[in-house]
């Protein structure tokens, strides 16, 4: 996968069709040290606790997704979120970070939304110990679909 590229998991798309999740649900964002390759987006029911989550100095275990919208233009249906804020370079953030996941929070188990691999190469972990780190996820938001 090329760097930052998100992918749903398919079991969010069939709940999200089921109607098993609902408008006013809540979202956060996690951290992880997978390499993207390992991640299954195929499987039944992933949840947060299938990734190995990683914090520490100015990287918290989980970031809330303030002010979730949905919207709808022809046919196109946005689901989007307000950014999270610059994590700043400290000795004590992960040196393992190769991805971040979207997760539904108001789910029992915290079911996995989408992961976004943030590594170049698909292994090689970011460094946010020496370089200041922005994660927006663009103009598309969270994500899209399309009737």
């Amino acid at each position: 996968m090329a760097q930052g590229t998100g992918t749903l998991f398919n079991d969010y798309v069939l709940k999200s069709r089921k109607q098993t999740y609902a408008i006013g649900d809540s979202y956060a964002l996690a951290f992880f040290s997978n390499a993207i390759s390992t991640v299954d987006f195929d499987s039944v029911d992933p949840i947060l606790a299938d990734l190995t989550v990683v914090s520490g100095g100015n990287v918290a275990a989980s970031y809330a997704l303030s002010s979730p919208t949905f919207t709808r233009a022809v046919n196109v249906i946005k689901f989007d979120v307000t950014d999270i804020a610059k994590i700043l370079k400290d000795a004590g953030n992960p040196a393992d970070i190769r991805g971040v996941a979207v997760y539904n929070i108001t789910s029992v188990n915290n079911d996995l939304v989408q992961a976004h691999d943030l590594t170049a190469d698909g292994t090689t972990a970011i460094d946010i110990v020496t370089q200041d780190f922005t994660f927006a996820f663009g103009a598309a938001g969270v994500n899209v679909a399309t009737a």
